[in-house]
């Protein structure tokens, strides 16, 4: 049953009992009458009493009958009166409905960007309200939707270039084995050489879309652990000096603090570093490029800063850095510069030990990646 239809019963009921009642009221005053008299009364004019009538004077008559008519006058005032309140309420809740009916189908039609306004301070204000809250979720669900459905575009484009260049050259040399080109044992190593390289491209890229995906569905195993984290980049950097020194790259620690204790995985977190580093040398525009880690600390988590002197990123790039199988490089003719899954394994890997990563460029050339690890108490194992 409508809105409409219940308030008018609910009025028209309002209106009748009190008619009904009045009416009953009269009758009964009658049948009591009659009882009282066995229907030997009359109506006569002045005072007199017969012996065995109800004599009714004429004035107690005329009052019967104004009142009667009173009853009927007041039944249809408020008749009246329900019906105009009834069309004024149910103007005052049409109104709102019709804007919120006419909101969902703006909403169904694909129109998320549809805003209700509603100025009235009633009952229906927070509706709106929440109607609004829901369509902007909605709206950030369907752009995140999107986004998802292009970088799985990109994803299996690159996946596709990416792989089929290094399949490309090993069949081109395993060819060229084939054929004789490399008739000469000095050749026939080189071309083996290069098909061993192009194989371990192939292996090195299927082994981090691997690790993506088993992190991307989060179970990807991880064994996390209290780090000192000052020690821990010291002893990452002294490891791998040597190899930074023949790709480039100098590497500069500064500013790091003392016993300032993370959970997190070890072996994630310098896979994390060498990532940052190796695109620091990979992406260098000179001989040598210069990288410099150091540490800001506060009471809730450790700031990790990762800096170069290298060529930066364009501000059109930057919000797409952390993207799967994005590259600086719009036409992928860098193979060597690596998958483009490196920084989008280590926002992952971070969001797992409860942190973030960003990205932004240095004023006075460069690029700085900045990971946020929360602190944790205790001691290290001994």
């Amino acid at each position: 049953m409508t809105i409409k239809k219940r308030l008018f019963i609910s009025n028209l009921v309002m209106t009748v009992t009190p008619f009904i009642i009045s009416i009953a009221t009269v009758a009964a005053s009658v049948f009591v009458i009659n009882v009282l008299t066995n229907g030997d009364y009359e109506i006569v004019r002045g005072s007199g009493v017969g012996s065995r009538a109800i004599h009714l004077a004429e004035d107690d008559f005329q009052a019967i009958m104004l009142t009667l008519a009173a009853v009927l006058l007041f039944t249809a005032i408020v008749f009246i009166t329900n019906r105009l309140l009834t069309k004024f309420v149910f103007k005052k809740i049409m109104q709102p409905l019709e804007i919120l009916a006419y909101g969902v189908q703006q909403i169904s039609e694909g129109n998320l960007d549809h805003k209700i306004e509603f100025s009235e301070k009633n009952e229906f204000k927070p509706i709106c309200e929440a109607f609004n809250g829901m369509a902007e979720k909605l709206k950030t669900a369907d752009d995140l939707t999107k986004k998802n459905e292009q970088n799985r575009k990109e994803l299996f484009a690159g996946i596709s270039h990416d792989i089929r260049s290094p399949l490309t050259s090993i069949k081109a040399f395993a060819e060229g084995l084939i054929d004789g080109i490399a008739n000469t044992p000095e050749a026939q190593q080189e071309y083996l050489q290069i098909i061993k390289q192009k194989t371990e491209d192939v292996n090195n890229m299927v082994s981090q879309l691997f690790l993506y995906s088993k992190m991307d569905m989060g179970n990807y195993p991880t064994n996390p652990e209290k780090i000192d984290i000052g020690k821990e980049i010291k002893d990452f950097v002294s490891a791998s000096e040597e190899e930074f020194k023949a790709g480039g790259l100098s590497v500069e620690i500064s500013d790091l603090p003392n016993k300032a204790l993370i959970y997190a995985d070890p072996i994630q977190l310098r896979s994390i570093f060498a990532n940052l580093l190796g695109n620091s040398a990979k992406y260098k525009k000179a001989d040598t490029v210069k990288a410099k880690i150091y540490c800001l600390t506060s009471d809730e988590s450790v700031n990790i800063v990762v800096e170069d002197n290298g060529p930066g990123v364009s501000e059109e790039a930057m919000p797409k850095l952390f993207d799967a199988f994005y590259r600086v490089d719009p036409s992928r003719n860098n193979p060597n510069q690596g998958s483009g899954l490196g920084l989008a394994i280590a926002l992952k890997a971070l969001e797992r030990m409860g942190g973030s990563i960003r990205a932004e460029n240095i004023n006075e050339g460069g690029l700085r990646i900045i990971m946020r690890i929360p602190k944790t108490e205790g001691d290290l194992k001994a």
